[in-house]
């Protein structure tokens, strides 16, 4: 075994790496990288401790039984499984240069030093460690350059009751090649099982990028997104997402880019830190407000904004990044997700590919553990606080699309253990600044996005209470059943809408001194949406169905003449023939004072106060961000109004909803002109209209009556 690599008393650890055994970094001067991260003073008052007398072979097992708590950090020993080797590596091992052991091969964790906030020695100086360290370091799961980690759920290969046994090093991490095991640390207790993560090589899953990368023409690189958005114009777009898109996504770490109360416009090394598929993501958001930034709107006058090939190079390096997640591909993953359509897609229904690729995120948060409470984790108060952001932001993406698309949603109740959101998840802390300084922050109001998660629970609430396969089959024909479901739902959405700061409540909720709403519109959207959708289900039962048609099948029909004429004989299956047409009527008894009266003036109400909501929304609330699914929350309503007429149990009743219907129209037509997110939802009216209402509806009589006396 050749000696350590002579290291210079110039360059000798701080007290402070030397107390815990951590590699010292000085290559950007002094504090070292570690002290400057945590904010701790960077001494070198403590002499180094007296060095031990290396061992001979013989009494090297004696020595290494000890070796953990006596031996100097500098003095390296080699793992258990690399002992014995021949002086040559073998030829499937990389060597190491000439000032180290050629028997050792190249550790995994090649970069790991590089890693702030401290690392693990048995990573960096290959140490090996008997038994479990009493304490756990912070360390970060998401910035292991060259390596991603992935969660070994409860029935995983591995499993997590084995793993917990694993003598982890005071990082929590057990060295094996390429692929090493992470405790997260701070569980199992009496109520959280053990967490724990593989951390693979990058390079391990290079063939697998191949298979599904999508790129065409040049690299993407870091170099192409700055050509396209040179460093000042990349700055002010970060601005332009903080202020209108962070405060309904709050997908990026503020912290990690440097960010502060008094100052939202990052560095340009902070933007160098940030993956390439994030930033384009961070910056294609953040064009359509371009208009609001003095600098950039004269750019953008003269130059077409660069959103597509962004929205492009994000996608590519996804598809590719996604073998080797880290939080940044989930951050863009949620961000690509809310594209905004260009005007020639605005009036189409979303592709099958939107659906799909929700499952896709919700895999990812998975594999990376977001479903799992990992506040008492240790990794850094940033990342617990991006993790369960992001958590709740895949959460209310799973859930709002699967009530709007009709889809079973990803996510159960039964796997996942997040805590609700509060004002810690949304502090920001200023990099190098101690948690009980002046760069730790909160924001005064609780984040919109918190009022969005609270409607995501009542969204999954409504869905599996009406709206799943077997709820859907047992109450579209059971009114009181579906009338007791229904009530405490509205109840908890009157909860919700009490909450809310009173500048946020309609009708007076007010604009800010910008002009803009002090609250995304979108979210104030998607409670009336919610309480339609309630409503919606209550109409089903309202009305009976027409008997469906009988099938024929003419591939199934018999080629014998006679069979046919003796099957046509024999079975009544044509007696439909001669039967007059059956209407649509109530199913449920109509009176001044029944439930069912009461439950039709109430949806007519939600109606006319959605409609009207939109026709008072102005260019400072469409200038805000707007969730892309609302799009389908427009096409909603223009569904409800038409279920509103056609199943008008009586002429009054069919007339006020044609007023319904004709008044959404004009409103549709109105503000997709300064809108196109609502250019689905007249699409839909249109096309109805442009058929005929009683071309499209099999109508009872005085409902054709009302819509033929409108026509005249």
């Amino acid at each position: 075994m050749s000696a350590r690599p002579y290291r210079s008393k110039r360059h000798r650890p701080c007290d402070q790496c030397r107390e815990r055994k951590l590699g010292c970094q000085t290559d950007g001067g002094l504090p070292c990288v570690r002290c400057r991260t945590a904010d701790l003073p960077c001494t070198f008052e403590h002499p180094p401790p007296k060095r031990l007398r290396r061992e001979s072979s013989g009494n090297l097992e004696t020595h290494r039984a000890s070796a953990t708590s006596s031996a100097d950090p500098e003095l390296s020993f080699l793992p258990p499984s690399w002992e014995d080797q021949p002086d040559h590596p073998p030829s499937h091992l990389p060597s190491r240069g000439a000032s180290v052991t050629n028997a050792v091969p190249e550790p995994a964790f090649t970069r790991l030093e590089d890693v702030p906030g401290g690392v693990s020695p048995a990573l960096s100086n290959h140490l090996v460690t008997v038994g479990r360290y009493p304490t756990q370091f912070v360390q970060s799961l998401d910035q292991l350059e060259g390596f991603s980690a992935q969660l070994f759920g409860a029935s995983a290969e591995s499993d997590p009751w084995l793993l917990r046994h694993c003598s982890f090093d005071d990082a929590g991490v057990k060295c094996f090649y390429k692929v090493h095991f992470r405790n997260a640390g701070g569980v199992p207790t009496a109520d959280k099982i053990p967490v724990h993560f593989m951390l693979a090589a990058d390079d391990l899953a290079a063939s697998a990028k191949q298979e599904t990368s999508c790129r065409f023409g040049g690299d993407t690189t870091r170099e192409e997104l700055n050509r396209l958005v040179p460093h000042d114009y990349g700055q002010r777009l970060v601005s332009l997402f903080v202020k209108y898109v962070y405060p309904a996504l709050p997908l990026i770490s503020r912290s990690q880019m440097g960010l502060t109360a008094s100052c939202s416009i990052p560095e340009p090394g902070a933007l160098e830190r940030t993956p390439v598929h994030l930033l384009a993501a961070v910056y294609a958001s953040a064009l359509p407000f371009a208009a609001h930034d003095d600098y950039l709107c004269v750019l953008q006058t003269y130059n077409a904004p660069p959103a597509d090939r962004l929205w492009r190079m994000a996608y590519e390096l996804i598809s590719e990044e996604v073998h080797t997640p880290h939080l940044a591909v989930l951050q863009a993953a949620l961000l690509y997700l809310h594209r905004p359509l260009d005007e020639s897609r605005a009036s189409l229904a979303d592709t099958p590919f939107v659906w799909s690729f929700v499952g896709t995120i919700v895999g990812l948060a998975e594999t990376l553990g977001l479903h799992i409470e990992c506040r008492m984790w240790g990794i850094p108060a940033w990342e617990k606080r991006l993790r369960r952001r992001l958590w709740w932001a895949v959460y209310a993406e799973d859930k709002w699309r699967s009530l709007l698309m009709g889809r079973p949603p990803y996510i159960h109740r039964s796997e996942w253990d997040v805590s609700e959101l509060d004002g810690a998840d949304f502090l920001y802390h200023t990099r190098g600044a101690s948690s009980s300084s002046s760069g730790a922050h909160q924001p005064q109001d609780p984040s919109p996005f918190r009022y969005l998660v609270d409607l995501s629970s009542i969204a999954e609430q409504i869905y599996e209470s009406f709206y799943t396969l077997r709820k859907s089959q047992y109450l579209s024909e059971r009114f009181r059943v579906s009338h007791d479901t229904g009530r405490p739902i509205l109840e908890k959405l009157n909860d919700w809408y009490s909450s809310l700061p009173e500048s946020f409540r309609l009708p007076n909720w007010s604009k800010s001194v910008s002009g803009l709403a002090p609250y995304p519109t979108s979210i104030h959207f998607a409670y009336l949406i919610l309480v339609l959708f309630v409503y919606r289900a209550l109409l089903r039962p309202m009305a009976r169905s027409s008997s469906p048609p009988l099938i024929f099948d003419l591939d199934e029909l018999p080629t014998n003449p006679s069979a046919l004429e003796t099957a046509v004989d024999d079975s009544p299956v044509l007696d439909f023939l001669n039967m007059p047409e059956i209407e649509s009527f109530p199913a449920v008894e109509l009176s001044d004072h029944s439930t069912g009266e009461t439950t039709l003036n109430s949806a007519e109400r939600c109606a006319s106060i959605v409609i009207s909501f939109t026709r008072r929304l102005t260019s400072s609330d469409f200038t805000g961000f707007w969730y892309s699914w609302s799009r389908i929350g427009f096409a909603t309503v223009s569904n409800f109004t038409l279920l509103l007429l056609v199943q008008a149990p009586n002429s009054e009743r069919a007339a006020k909803g044609k007023q319904l219907v004709d008044s959404w129209l004009r409103v549709l037509r109105c503000q997709c002109q300064s809108f196109p997110m609502m250019k689905l939802g007249l699409t839909r009216l249109d096309a109805m209209h442009w058929v005929g209402l009683g071309q499209t509806f099999v109508l009872p009589q005085h409902v054709q009556d009302v819509i033929q006396s409108a026509s005249n």
